[in-house]
C-alpha cells in the first residue's frame, strides 16, 4: 500500500528513471492509476508463483503464465488499445488484466494443491540420497 501511494503520487519522478522528455512524461502522469495497478499485480504475481513453484509444480506455472499471457494479456492490451485508448492508459490497463488473470490462475494451483501431498514431496526432494 506504502509502495502503491508512493507510485501514484511520485509517477513522474519515477518516469524520470526512463526519461527526461516531457511529452513523454506527461503521457506517463495520466497513466499513472493503471501503471501502478500493473505493478502491483505483476509483483503480486510473481509472489503467488512462488507457491506452486516452490511445490515443484514447474509444468503448472509455466502453462498458467503461457495462458494469461496470449490468452488474456496480449488480447486485453490489443482490444484496450484499438477500441479506447491508443496510448499508455490503454496499454497499462491491458497488462494490468494480463496479470490479474495470472494472479487467478496461480491462486487456484495454491488453493487446489493438496498441501499434505507436496509437503511429502518437496520432503523427500530436500532429503539427501546415501
Amino acid at each position: 500500500l506504502i509502495l502503491f501511494s508512493a507510485i501514484v503520487t511520485h509517477v513522474r519522478w519515477f518516469g524520470r528513471i526512463f526519461t527526461n522528455d516531457e511529452i513523454f512524461l506527461d503521457l506517463f502522469e495520466m497513466a499513472r492509476w493503471p501503471f501502478t495497478c500493473t505493478l502491483v499485480l505483476m509483483n503480486l504475481a510473481v509472489a503467488i508463483e512462488k507457491i506452486p513453484y516452490s511445490m515443484g509444480r514447474t509444468t503448472e506455472v509455466f502453462w498458467m503464465g503461457l495462458v494469461a499471457s496470449w490468452g488474456a494479456q496480449v488480447p486485453a492490451v490489443l482490444l484496450m488499445t484499438t477500441y479506447w485508448r491508443n496510448d499508455l492508459v490503454g496499454l497499462y490497463w491491458g497488462m494490468a488484466i494480463g496479470y490479474a488473470v495470472l494472479c487467478v490462475l496461480y491462486g487456484y494451483i495454491a488453493i487446489t494443491s493438496d498441501w499434505d501431498h507436496y509437503a511429502t514431496v518437496a520432503r523427500n526432494r530436500s532429503e539427501m540420497k546415501g
